[in-house]
């Protein structure tokens, strides 16, 4: 069973995408939205105003709505298909009105979860991750500037025959996005837990195509995440224990949410002790070689790592951490990009990754220090792993995204991870020819 919420402003393209990626799944499109134009249809054909609380519920025992599945959503409003009658401006402001009434909610509240609990489906509304299906296996909250979205709104009505004009479109539009933001009831908001998407300058394809790769990473982290818990309840302790950990700020980690781990790199030991002192899944970037060895190559694989090659483009590799972060994940890198036992890492060289990944995924960074003495592993020497607040992007320098400002960025961070150890932030040197 597959369970999609996609909620956002009128106009982003929800319905258009969803019944896309329907198609795309073979799985069930519900158009929510026009459950709440069919009410509003029916109280303006009755002569009742939309904001009339009292009188649009008095209705609700006079109106029965069916959705029918076919090659398209059929919706039946006392037994008539309402067809593009729903879609026009002023539909569209009646049913934001509607919506707002507790009442009119909770009347259409179970019929959607009904079909959900049958069906694997797509729904698309403005509280659909938030109350109808809180429990989505993915959802997204797809934005766009109103700008772009009465264009988009225009063009429609355009091609339907409908006389309107862009500046009364926008105008409409953007009364609709105060209301539906502003009011007490189930307000468009996004959840806690769902994925910003601005599509104002992608296509239709390209905007399903995004959220079908969210849900592959959603999928893949549900598998991966049994089995990385798994081993951090069994493991975990063990490793706290005889590798004598002590850890400072675990407050500091953010409990949901994507976000980048930047830390220093002395040892092949440096993941297990991270991995075992977060409370959280974590993705590590780890070189190509490890995914080599028989048995830790299948196991990092099982457990989410993304594979990176030192030597060669990590084009897909970044792409695959920025995707993953701005699902809510967590992904963890070494900005010196090589192990350095014994060294001081402030005399280390860096490499362009962690800027360029922060920059792309709009998150914060959080700092964390391995420090233990000589800066080497030993048996039963003590390590110290200190977490730092995270860093949020605007304190990184960002303007337009360069190689000098990745660069400068990744400078930023580790800077923050050799304050938390104690080190002399000395003048870093230049990033090496491989660099990000």
């Amino acid at each position: 069973m597959i369970r999609i919420a996609i909620d956002g402003p009128g106009g982003a393209g929800k319905s258009s995408v969803a019944k896309l990626i329907a198609r795309d799944l073979s799985i069930i499109y519900v158009d929510t939205g026009a459950l709440y134009r069919s009410i509003g249809l029916f109280i303006l054909e009755k002569g009742i105003s939309p904001t009339d609380r009292a009188a649009v519920i008095d209705q609700l025992k006079n109106i029965d709505l069916k959705l029918k599945f076919t090659d398209r959503q059929i919706l039946l409003l006392n037994g008539v298909d309402v067809g593009d009658r729903i879609r026009t401006p002023e539909i569209s402001m009646a049913a934001s009105a509607v919506s707002a009434i507790p009442e009119v909610r909770a009347f259409l509240l179970d019929t959607q979860r009904k079909i959900a609990k049958k069906n694997s489906v797509i729904m698309d509304g403005r509280d659909i991750g938030t109350v109808i299906l809180p429990d989505a296996d993915l959802k997204i909250f797809l934005v766009a500037s109103p700008e772009a979205r009465a264009i988009r709104r225009y063009k429609e009505l355009c091609e339907k025959g409908v006389e309107t004009t862009y500046e009364s479109v926008l105008s409409e539009m953007q009364e609709r996005d105060k209301n539906d933001s502003t009011r007490d009831v189930a307000p468009c908001v996004p959840a806690d837990d769902a994925i910003v998407l601005d599509n104002s300058s992608m296509t239709l394809e390209e905007t399903a195509k995004k959220i079908e790769l969210y849900l592959q990473l959603a999928q893949d982290t549900k598998k991966s995440r049994r089995l990385y818990m798994f081993f951090r309840g069994t493991l975990g302790p063990l490793v706290r224990f005889f590798g004598r950990v002590h850890v400072t700020g675990k407050e500091n980690i953010p409990k949901n949410g994507g976000m980048l781990i930047c830390s220093n790199h002395i040892g092949a030991a440096d993941m297990f002790l991270i991995a075992a002192t977060f409370p959280r899944q974590l993705r590590f970037i780890a070189k190509k070689e490890l995914f080599s060895i028989p048995i830790l190559g299948r196991l990092i694989r099982a457990l989410g790592a993304i594979r990176v090659d030192r030597k060669g483009s990590n084009v897909d590799a970044i792409r695959r951490s920025v995707d993953l972060v701005r699902a809510g994940e967590a992904v963890a890198i070494f900005p010196q990009g090589h192990r350095y036992p014994k060294v001081n890492p402030a005399e280390t060289k860096l490499q362009n990754g962690a800027g360029l990944i922060a920059y792309h995924a709009s998150c914060p960074v959080l700092p964390v220090c391995i420090k233990l003495k000589k800066n080497a592993y030993a048996p039963f020497r003590h390590v110290d792993i200190i977490i730092g607040k995270p860093i949020p992007m605007e304190e990184l320098g960002y303007e337009h995204g360069s190689t000098a400002e990745y660069r400068e960025a990744s400078n930023r961070i580790f800077g923050h991870v050799l304050s938390l150890g104690g080190f002399a932030p000395t003048a870093l040197p230049s990033p090496d020819e491989h660099e990000h």
